[in-house]
């Protein structure tokens, strides 16, 4: 009888971590399938374009978007240029 009991527990608790098992297996597939959403877009684009819709513009119009190097920001100019990159 007691080994009976032993075998009754030892499933019931096999059983029960089972369950648990399964539950999370479902948990993640369910996270799988959540779609994604792209809430915002920030950059900085040179050649004067403003916007996403600007730069599209830009690319399908085939048009330059490179600008002079930016001035006034404290940066060492002579110092990023060397007439010798060896």
């Amino acid at each position: 009888m007691a080994d009976e009991d032993k075998l009754r527990d030892y499933l019931k608790r096999v059983l029960g971590e089972a369950q648990r098992s399964r539950q999370r297996v479902l948990e993640l597939e369910a996270e799988k399938s959540q779609p994604v959403a792209i809430v915002g877009m920030a950059c900085r684009l040179p050649g004067g374009v403003a916007s996403p819709q600007d730069l599209w513009r830009l690319v399908s119009e085939g048009r330059e978007g490179v600008s002079g190097f930016p001035e006034g920001r404290g940066w060492d100019v002579e110092g990023l240029f060397d007439a010798d990159p060896g």
